[in-house]
């Protein structure tokens, strides 16, 4: 066990005391409301026991910081402390406590604090932050429009940096403050809005964390979100109404069955849907037999919302085109969350408040030819707040370590973004990056199914960090009977041809052969979409 960091030396408090006392900063502190801190006992769910601390932090307000008057920065806070031992916590480096700090991202659009007991049961202290609005009162996107439609900066930079740092800071504060001594080690968990918000601690604040586990990050927020709404707009415009889900299903299987084999193994699984170019139109009505056949239109649509968001689509080729703004959903992926009966509730926020700043704007006016002035508007407005940057040599040089995953067949967020963004990287830094991997996961949604655990690949990235251990590859489990080697990537899975198709051991990782390269040539993004920023801090 490494030794723990002093602090200040303080009389330890009880958990009511951080609720009563001032000696420890938050009871009569002017910038915090709300305060509560209790011992939460074993129950279900909570195995080990642990003192929550809730509260609203108010900071900044004012112009300078993007408000208006009469506005000011609440972010509500949640802290999960393993017990110390002056509360009976016992079996730890301190207390219950093991030492270390594991803070939780949020999802969506945040909005609310909790989900701390992942971290506490594991004896680390957990923290979560709604990130500066209230989703029960500002739900959604809305919380970015002022009531006179202007933008609520505000709250946006609260989304997009400020809560999650006050979560650190604070989460930091309280475990060296409660136990005596600061953290030995501090990780970041997140997945979808959190590994978006994991990329942006890497990249602003560097050397805050030793480990960062981001999962199906939503970085690039202002070009991958306006991207989930291009399914809806397609269908509408060719067919006046979604295409119906049997429908949907039943392509993305024909497409399945027809790009199975290309791995080398005929098991149902797509290890790199990139190579699969099935074309919808394979599956029209009169080619396939099928009773959900696609009509001709149909099948040109489900090219399109595949394809992505394409100013200039090839005649010949109708999976690619010469001016890609950004990706589309892969073949295997379920359609029915973004091309489903009704558009994905967070892309139709980003469009009304954030793009358009009209709570009564109708997705329904956008065309496919209008869709790239509002990309381009979202670009122009949001790149700078909530862009994603990928110069992330502070973070190397700092000593920090990633691991970056992300299912090859989520449903929310195209992993081709993932792909770019590792490339990205790499090209800048010009190394192997020796402190970053990323883990594709064939067959698995946006942030599990398939054997994606999540837990799994936080304990590698612990063993990593403490260890030296490099994780080149993990197990996943992707059925009761069946387990699968997930390589890092460049590195692809080949089966030796020998053992079972079930057994991970019959598996090796191999470095990636120049087909990589064809297929980043081909999902290069246009240079009029492909804004570099400097996300500020």
């Amino acid at each position: 066990m490494l030794a723990l960091a002093p602090a200040i030396a303080v009389a330890l408090p009880r958990c009511s005391d951080l609720g009563t006392n001032p000696a420890y900063g938050l009871a009569g502190n002017p910038q915090i409301s709300g305060l509560s801190a209790a011992v939460v006992p074993l129950d279900t769910g909570v195995t080990v026991s642990y003192c929550r601390v809730d509260f609203t932090l108010s900071t900044e307000s004012g112009p300078s910081a993007g408000y208006r008057p009469g506005q000011s920065e609440q972010i509500r806070i949640q802290v999960g402390l393993p017990l110390n031992t002056l509360d009976g916590g016992s079996g730890g480096a301190q207390g219950a406590w093991n030492g270390k700090n594991r803070d939780l991202g949020g999802g969506g659009y945040a909005g609310n604090v909790g989900g701390v007991t992942s971290s506490t049961n594991l004896r680390y202290v957990g923290t979560s932050t709604d990130t500066g609005h209230d989703g029960s009162v500002q739900p959604g996107g809305s919380f970015a429009l002022n009531p006179d439609k202007s933008l609520n900066w505000g709250q946006i930079r609260d989304f997009a940096r400020d809560g999650i740092r006050q979560q650190h800071l604070w989460g930091v504060r309280l475990a060296s403050t409660y136990y005596g001594v600061a953290p030995t080690r501090k990780y970041w968990m997140g997945c979808s809005t959190g590994g978006r918000q994991g990329h942006y601690q890497a990249q602003n604040f560097p050397t805050a964390y030793d480990g960062i586990l981001a999962g199906a990050p939503a970085f690039n927020w202002d070009r991958f979100i306006p991207a989930e709404l291009w399914p809806q707009i397609v269908m509408n415009q060719a067919l006046g109404a979604p295409i119906a889900l049997a429908k949907l299903t039943a392509v993305t299987n024909a497409a399945v069955a027809a790009c199975d084999a290309l791995d080398g193994v005929t098991d149902g699984i797509l290890e790199d849907p990139r190579k699969c170019t099935y074309d919808a139109r394979s599956f029209g009505c009169g080619a396939s037999s099928d009773p959900n056949c696609l009509t001709l239109v149909e099948a040109e649509a489900v090219n399109k919302i595949w394809n992505g968001p394409v100013t200039s689509p090839s005649p010949a080729d109708p999976h690619q085109g010469s001016e890609r703004a950004w990706y589309g959903l892969e073949r295997g992926a379920a359609l029915g969350f973004l091309a489903g009966p009704s558009p994905f509730s967070i892309a139709v926020d980003h469009f009304r408040y954030w793009i358009h700043q009209d709570p009564a704007f109708d997705w329904h006016t956008v065309t496919e030819a209008s869709f790239f002035d509002d990309f381009t508007t979202s670009i122009e407005k949001f790149n700078e707040v909530i862009g994603t940057d990928d110069d992330l040599k502070a973070f190397r040089e700092g000593g920090g370590k990633m691991i970056v995953y992300h299912g090859l067949a989520d449903q929310l967020i195209m992993p081709r973004g993932t792909y770019n963004y590792y490339n990205r990287i790499k090209d800048s830094l010009e190394d192997k990056l020796q402190y970053y991997r990323f883990f594709p996961y064939p067959n698995a949604g946006h942030c599990g199914g398939a054997g994606l655990d999540a837990e799994k690949l936080f304990s590698a990235l612990v063993e990593w960090v403490e260890r030296g251990v490099e994780p080149d590859y993990l197990v996943a489990q992707v059925s009761s009977t069946r387990t699968r080697k997930i390589c890092k990537y460049p590195d692809v899975q080949v089966w030796n041809r020998v053992g079972s198709i079930d057994d991970h051991h019959s598996f090796i990782c191999q470095v990636r052969r120049k087909d990589d390269k064809e297929l980043l040539e081909q999902d290069k993004i246009d240079k009029e979409f492909e804004t570099e920023t400097k996300v500020g801090k």
